[in-house]
């Protein structure tokens, strides 16, 4: 259940109405990202691709590996499945320009300074590269949420909305990406995927495709 601080902010997130599939265990976000990733071509451009997946999705991961990248770098900072390799994504082990797609989904809300995962993220692209960052924010927020020190897992729960989460982004999130070098924003559920009935496949309409891009200076 969300908490009333969460609701009062109307954070955009998951909607627990609809979140998990009975059938193949998947949640709402997790259905949601793979309609975005095909109706905007991303998945198509998969095959041959240098790819990072940061905290990978039991349902997600065979599907994208399925796309055939040419490489598919799955990892976590306590890696807990076979084949995935430790990964602190504020100080990557890669080299610059080294990637072309990462998928960093509902993981930027536990990380202690997002601000430098983001700028790992920009090196480790090439020229083109794209990120895939979707996580929760409230739109009401000016600014976002976040105390000095380590909190109890109750201020965590009503403040953060999880037990595990370092903050509550606000609106000013979108210019974070931008401080880090990006370009883009987040696109809204009708641009990507029109009409398209969001109950339909179980998810939330109002989460916008937080999708950027490194630029090409070469293009």
């Amino acid at each position: 259940m969300r908490s009333d601080f969460m609701a009062l902010m109307d954070v955009i997130g998951s909607d627990l109405s609809v979140y998990l599939c009975p059938s193949c265990q998947s949640n709402d976000r997790e259905r949601h990202l793979w309609l975005y990733m095909h109706a905007s071509g991303i998945a198509s451009q998969i095959a041959g691709a240098r790819v990072l997946h940061v905290a990978p999705e039991v349902s997600l991961e065979p599907l994208i590996r399925d796309l055939g990248p040419a490489e598919y770098l799955c990892g976590d900072l306590v890696p807990t499945r076979p084949g995935h390799s430790k990964l602190d994504v504020e100080n990557l082990e890669r080299p610059d320009a080294s990637l072309d797609l990462i998928v960093c989904n509902h993981v930027l809300e536990h990380v202690d300074d997002p601000s430098r995962a983001l700028r790992e993220f920009y090196r480790c692209l090439a020229p083109g590269g794209l990120l895939i960052a979707q996580t929760p924010y409230s739109p009401r927020l000016l600014h976002g949420f976040e105390v000095h020190g380590s909190v109890s897992a109750t201020f965590a729960r009503l403040f953060y909305g999880q037990e595990d989460h370092r903050r509550l982004f606000g609106a000013d999130l979108f210019a974070m990406f931008a401080s880090a070098g990006f370009l883009g924003r987040p696109l809204d559920h009708e641009t990507v995927l029109p009409g398209v009935e969001p109950r339909q496949f179980g998810c939330n309409g109002r989460e916008p495709f937080f999708v950027f891009y490194k630029q090409d200076e070469s293009a």
